[in-house]
């Protein structure tokens, strides 16, 4: 069974998507095995987009505030190949060129990533979801700590 690591970013909570989104994922055969409500802190905005702000320092200080100011949702999702359903389901990181059906394209519209990034803004783009196994077992320990088995 894989795991991976979804959070639905504070403006999916602010659009009142979380029922949504969780519909999306339970009904495509996955299930929740943790679910936590946290305000992020810097520091775990700042490791969890480490190489993002690496390639765009102009955003640090948007992506933080955007993060940190209001409480996201982090979940542990199980199922079979969870980490591509859930990459599925949740869309491109760019909402623009997102597939129809998918939650970012589907929620957080036309915004065009690179357009924003290049002006130091910040694509809210409803929520986040792990792209490798390796992603995985270090957003497990992030957000959920050492004291959960991945």
């Amino acid at each position: 069974m894989e795991k991976t690591v979804v959070m639905i970013k504070p403006d999916g909570i602010q659009k009142r998507l979380v029922g949504e989104t969780i519909k999306r994922i339970e009904n495509e055969g996955l299930m929740i095995s943790s679910l936590n409500i946290i305000k992020l802190t810097e520091e775990q905005v700042s490791e969890l987009y480490k190489e993002s702000l690496k390639k765009f320092p102009q955003i640090k200080k948007e992506i933080i505030d955007y993060m940190t100011k209001e409480p996201s949702i982090l979940m542990i999702i199980e199922g079979e190949n969870a980490i591509q359903k859930m990459r599925k389901i949740r869309g491109l990181s760019n909402p623009s060129k997102s597939p129809v059906g998918s939650v970012r394209r589907d929620f957080a519209g036309d915004q065009d990533m690179e357009e924003l990034t290049k002006n130091g803004k910040v694509t809210k783009n409803i929520m986040h979801a792990s792209g490798s196994k390796e992603e995985v077992e270090f957003e497990i320990k992030l957000f959920f700590g050492e004291k959960y088995e991945i």
